[in-house]
């Protein structure tokens, strides 16, 4: 028996009248009397909106073409704000109309003396579009999202607020299932994204500008975050473009995976660890691109954290200060820490692979003080504290260009001072105090590195080794070749190091030099004074540290 016509065409259409079944509600807010033009102050109506969708199990809500003015809104379960071509949500530029109320925020929460960011807490609570605690929650579409924060535009702070504060254009407290795709999101007063203690989180095809933001202006920002996924995003932002920082030690990042992302900044393109106090591990980021960056990869702990089993690999860096930076030292950015001083961090498990860096002016801009003149030097270090050492690294495949033109004197200097500091945020901001010996990388207190396939050139004359430091414990050198103009020491000099294989390696310069080089007698001689000083210096920061201890103990008896 042949089916009938009738019966065929119920089967053929019945997976289409499923799929269309499943399609979200969506709902228009100009159908709900919000208004696109420019002037017309929409937050009452949006929000009922999100409300409305939510309540009804979900959908999305829909932002059509026009300028929407609005203030802080909150998204809930459930429901996708989308933002249309052509179509510009725009941020109030009152902070009377970003009345939604948030989370504490808890970032630079450390003690006194130690907090002299206590006021950011509140300064940088708004937000113009906020979620807590929801899940299957997130923002979508081809339009653009405008916070009117750019110092340009001196909105924010606004005149006569006597708390200062700048709104974040977004942020997740606590989410699940949170998705960002497809937006362009301009003007941030303080950070664009903010992702705190959440989970699964997709961000694909979103672009950034914040260059101009009022204060800080990083693309996005993670703390205590889990399963996230950023994938083609375009970032030109301030602050850091990708921030993976921790507020406490029980959250930390986990399981991070970036790719195809372009990255410019004044700063860093990703920074891992900064002012944190949790850890950050299993995060792979691959087939990147950077430029014009103060700072490429920059790996800190400084709260006694670990971060680890981490993966940088086909990435392209162009005007990069300081391509790659594994940082341990001693910061105490929470008031979790037990003692004012933490100890040293840990970093471990971390491999660079298939990475061009060609190192130059770029990031922060020069200025007539020449403030910024400490992280305008070029260079790449893998560096620790006494009493601590960054583990199993590795170099492969990896090709760093670097200016060149360092001193006799600057090839002279093993003594680069420790770091030590545990009170003064500049000085922990800036880890070394002055040139450092070596043209390409600089090492200090680190046990197991392996460089393999490792080409570092200078384009001018240079008086130093391209690698230089001391304390490293383990190290191989495969097909590693240093390429200068003219006459180098060598490619490698190093005191206190033990275990060191070398194989393949050479420099090309012009000369016949050698590959290892020993230190003078004399730059041991200061090497050992160095180590004196800081030894009476760590413990005077330590006896301070203590004192800070105990007064904090009296004061409050029940802790």
């Amino acid at each position: 028996m042949k089916p009938s016509l009738p019966l065929l065409t119920a089967l053929l259409l019945a997976p289409l009248a499923e799929l269309h079944a499943a399609d979200p509600k969506v709902y228009d807010i100009t159908a709900h009397g919000a208004k696109g033009d420019g002037t017309t102050m929409n937050t009452q109506a949006i929000q009922q909106v999100v409300d409305t969708c939510h309540t009804a199990g979900g959908g999305v809500v829909s932002v059509p073409k026009g300028i929407f003015l609005t203030g802080a809104l909150r998204l809930k379960s459930g429901v996708t704000l989308r933002v249309e071509k052509d179509a510009i949500l725009r941020g109030s530029a009152k902070i009377a109309d970003y009345a939604v109320e948030t989370a504490e925020l808890h970032w630079f929460d450390a003690p006194e003396p130690l907090n002299m960011f206590k006021d950011f807490n509140t300064q940088f609570r708004p937000a113009l579009i906020y979620a807590e605690d929801a899940e299957q929650v997130g923002l979508e579409g081809a339009g653009v999202i405008d916070g009117q924060g750019g110092i340009t535009s001196k909105i924010f702070p606004n005149k006569g607020d006597p708390q200062r504060r700048i709104p974040i254009l977004i942020r997740f407290e606590r989410c699940r299932n949170v998705k960002l795709t497809g937006l362009t999101l301009i003007n941030p007063g303080m950070v664009t994204t903010f992702f705190v203690r959440s989970t699964d989180i997709q961000i694909e095809r979103v672009t950034v500008r914040s260059r101009d933001s009022t204060a800080f202006g990083n693309a996005f920002v993670f703390a205590g975050s889990r399963r996230v996924s950023i994938k083609d995003c375009d970032a030109d932002s301030k602050d850091d473009c990708i921030t993976f920082m921790t507020f406490h030690p029980d959250w930390p990042n986990e399981d991070i995976d970036i790719s195809g992302c372009r990255l410019t900044t004044n700063w860093c393109a990703i920074r891992i660890g900064c002012e944190s106090f949790g850890a950050t591990r299993r995060l792979k980021m691959r087939d990147c691109t950077f430029h014009d960056c103060q700072g490429g990869i920059k790996i800190e702990s400084a709260g006694g954290q670990t971060h680890e089993d981490l993966s940088f690999s086909n990435i392209e860096m162009t005007k990069v200060c300081q391509p790659i930076m594994v940082l341990a030292t001693r910061f105490a950015f929470s008031k979790h820490h037990q003692t004012r001083r933490p100890p040293i961090g840990h970093i471990r498990n971390v491999r660079f692979e298939h990475i061009k860096a060609v190192a130059g002016d770029g990031g922060i801009r020069r200025s007539k003080s020449g403030w910024e003149a400490p992280w305008k030097r070029p260079y790449s270090a893998v560096a620790s504290g006494p009493d601590g050492h960054i583990e199993n690294i590795s170099f492969s495949d990896v090709d760093l260009t670097f200016p060149g033109g360092g001193t006799a004197e600057q090839a002279s200097r093993l003594d680069v001072g420790e770091l030590l500091e545990a009170f003064v945020y500049i000085k922990w901001a800036v880890p070394f105090d002055g040139e450092l010996p070596a043209s390409a990388l600089y090492l200090r207190h680190v046990k197991g590195l392996r460089l393999k396939n490792v080409r570092l050139t200078v384009e001018k004359p240079d008086a130093r080794a391209f690698i230089a430091g001391d304390d490293v414990q383990g190290l191989t050198l495969q097909g590693v070749i240093g390429r200068a103009p003219a006459p180098v020491p060598g490619l490698v000099k190093l005191a206190d190091t033990k275990d060191v294989t070398e194989k393949d390696c050479r420099v090309d310069c012009g000369a016949s030099v050698p590959v290892l080089v020993a230190p003078t007698t004399e730059e041991l001689r200061r090497l050992a004074e160095l180590r004196t000083r800081s030894a009476v210096l760590d413990r005077e920061i330590q006896q301070k540290a203590d004192q800070i201890d105990a007064e904090a103990r009296k004061a409050s008896p029940s802790k």
